[in-house]
């Protein structure tokens, strides 16, 4: 097993900015930190991203309940309710 350098914490903390903000950080950005600088950054990150992902799940269940109180026969259907409105387009 090989530590990892200071370039591929960079590029980790560089992937992981990516999947929460959409874009690639500025360089300066890691600018002067520590590798567990930058490790705590991509934790920070990784606990956003889990905490958003949770949200999704939790707003598509509570649609999916909604169908299913005013008649939706399975979950199935339920979420063919939802797309067809488009709501929800995207299932985590």
């Amino acid at each position: 097993m090989r530590l990892a350098t200071y370039e591929d914490m960079c590029q980790a903390y560089s992937d992981t900015f990516k999947a929460y903000h959409g874009i690639r950080p500025a360089s300066w950005q890691t600018d002067g930190l520590t590798i567990n600088q930058i490790g705590e950054e991509i934790i920070k990150l990784e606990t956003w991203i889990a905490e958003d992902i949770k949200a999704e799940r939790d707003a598509e269940d509570a649609s999916i309940n909604a169908c299913m109180e005013v008649g939706a026969s399975d979950i199935a259907t339920a979420m063919r309710w939802l797309e067809e409105a488009k709501i929800h387009t995207y299932w985590a």
